[in-house]
């Protein structure tokens, strides 16, 4: 009888054990999104992860605060990761911060220190800058625009013509920009935006948001 007891309690053991790598293997991973803005971002990110299949378990959205600038953003990116570590911290951004090259520097400076010995990865805040404005990527879901942009007026005027509607407190903003068809020509117009700035030497029109949809992309949940 107690042979059987301890087989049962070995085989329990064995199912969880197993139930634990089936997790780990269908979730790669957990990041943190801080942002500057207070709605549209977090808004437009939300109908994102859900597009992407994640939820909140995996990936958690701080929406900013009234008068965020460049560093308050990364600084509330470090104080939440001390909170609750995450295996990766972005920190978005716009250029028009007067304060982000030195919000820039500091998201240089590692949340956890690596070590190869014991498998601890390195983690710094990840910056996801747009320039002028996160506008900028919400433009390109419509159309690809490499014209310059020197303030957000700038940027709203053009996204007008696509969405005349368009507000900060659109709930729906994802969908309105498109969805997943929106995004996919983002994707395409800015990674082709990217490849013209550095032919030029142009710093605006300008975003990182295409490279943070990739690596969300990493952490949707695989069969």
């Amino acid at each position: 009888m107690q042979d059987y007891g301890a087989k049962k309690r070995r085989l329990a053991k064995e199912r969880s054990k197993a139930e634990r790598k089936k997790t780990m293997r269908t979730v790669s991973g957990t990041a943190l999104l801080v942002c500057e803005g207070e709605r549209t971002e977090p808004t437009y990110l939300k109908g994102l992860i859900v597009h992407l299949g994640l939820n909140s378990a995996s990936v958690e959205i701080l929406p900013g605060q009234s008068h965020s600038n460049a560093v308050a953003v990364v600084n509330r990116a470090r104080e939440r990761f001390e909170q609750v570590p995450r295996d990766r911290v972005f920190a978005l951004m716009d250029a028009e911060q007067d304060d982000l090259e030195q919000a820039i520097r500091s998201c240089r400076e590692p949340l956890q220190i690596g070590n190869q010995k014991k498998a601890i990865p390195e983690i710094c805040i990840e910056p996801i800058i747009s320039s002028p404005c996160f506008e900028v990527w919400l433009l390109l879901h419509f159309r690809y625009c490499d014209q310059p942009f020197r303030v957000f007026n700038d940027v709203l005027s053009q996204l007008r013509v696509h969405l005349p509607d368009y507000s900060k407190a659109d709930r729906k903003i994802f969908m309105s920009v498109g969805a997943e068809e929106g995004l996919r020509r983002a994707m395409i117009h800015s990674s082709r935006l990217r490849t013209a700035s550095e032919n030029s030497g142009a710093q605006s029109p300008a975003t990182d948001m295409d490279r943070l949809v990739l690596a969300l992309s990493t952490l949707a949940p695989k069969g």
